[in-house]
């Protein structure tokens, strides 16, 4: 007799923040989930967002086809390649606003 290992279903897998395919061309962003009457901490609902729209919605765990970019990976991207330098060059202080305005010393009276 061979025992076959069923493969837990997908959405059982999907946590918060995660990105998701939704149906056939949908990528959302889970924002929450909904746990079901057997089992609370299985997801059974979730409640995304539609990354293009902005649409928040409610969907079915079956719905959801694939996980394109879980929230781990997505904060390692960010440590490993900042889109912008360190948050000291953005800062309000003297020496940045100088180098805003052309690098000429702000002078007091």
């Amino acid at each position: 007799m061979i025992h076959e290992i069923e493969e837990e279903p997908l959405f059982l897998k999907v946590k918060s923040r995660d990105t998701v395919l939704v149906g056939e061309d949908e990528i959302c962003k889970v924002l929450s989930f909904v746990g079901g009457a057997r089992d609370p901490l299985a997801p059974t609902l979730f409640q995304v967002a539609n990354v293009d729209t902005g649409e928040i919605k409610f969907v079915h765990g079956e719905e959801v086809r694939e996980i394109v970019s879980t929230y781990e990976q997505e904060v390692q991207k960010t440590i490993e390649s900042p889109a912008e330098g360190p948050i000291t060059n953005i800062l309000p202080t003297v020496e940045n606003y100088e180098k805003k305005i052309g690098n000429n010393k702000l002078s007091g009276n």
